[in-house]
C-alpha cells in the first residue's frame, strides 16, 4: 500500500520525531545512551550521549557529561559538553564547563562561564614506549658515559651524571 508507515512485527523503526523526555519535578540520576532526541524539563545528573538534538528546558538542568548532534538550552547545564554542530544558547541559559561545539548561538541574557571551543575535541593518544615519535624520558635516572674499562687503558675515570 502507498504512504502504507506501519513496521513488521518483530522490527524496530528509528523515527527521527521520537523524544525522550524528562518531565518537570523528575529527578535522573545515571547515564542515557540515544539515537533519537532529547528534552530535559526536570533535574539529571550524569552522562547523555545521543545522535540527535538535547533540548533543555526553562526549567530544566543538567549536570555531567553530554555529547549530541544539536544543542538547545534555556535552563542549565554544567560538565563537559561536545556538540557537533549547533549549540544555541537562549537569553535564560546558564552554561558552565568546557564546551566543544561546531556552531554557537547565544542570545543577549546567556550566561556562558568556562572554556569555549570551535570544533571537535581532538583525542589526544598517551605516548607509548618505543613508538616512532615518542618521547620518553627516565626522571632521576643515572646514565654513566665513557668507555668500558679494560686493564690496558689508563683513561681517568668518570663520574655518573644524573638527568
Amino acid at each position: 500500500m502507498i504512504g502504507n508507515k506501519k513496521t513488521p512485527i518483530g522490527m524496530d523503526a528509528q523515527s527521527s520525531d521520537a523524544v525522550n523526555r524528562i518531565v518537570e519535578g523528575t529527578v535522573f540520576e545515571g547515564n542515557i545512551q540515544s539515537m533519537s532526541n532529547m528534552r530535559v524539563d526536570g533535574t539529571f545528573n550524569g552522562d547523555i550521549v545521543t545522535k540527535g538534538r538535547l533540548v533543555v528546558g526553562p526549567k530544566g538542568s543538567i549536570k555531567g557529561n553530554v555529547k549530541c548532534a544539536h544543542c538547545e538550552v534555556e535552563g542549565v547545564m554544567e560538565g563537559q559538553i561536545e556538540v557537533a554542530e549547533l549549540m544555541a544558547m537562549k537569553s535564560s541559559a546558564k552554561v558552565a564547563g568546557t564546551i566543544h561545539y561546531g556552531q554557537l548561538s547565544v542570545e543577549a541574557g546567556a550566561q556562558p562561564v568556562g572554556t569555549f571551543y570551535m570544533g571537535a575535541r581532538e583525542q589526544k593518544e598517551a605516548p607509548m614506549m618505543g613508538k616512532p615519535g615518542a618521547v620518553n624520558t627516565l626522571k632521576g635516572a643515572e646514565v654513566v658515559t665513557g668507555m668500558p674499562k679494560t686493564k690496558e687503558s689508563s683513561s681517568p675515570k668518570l663520574a655518573p651524571t644524573k638527568l
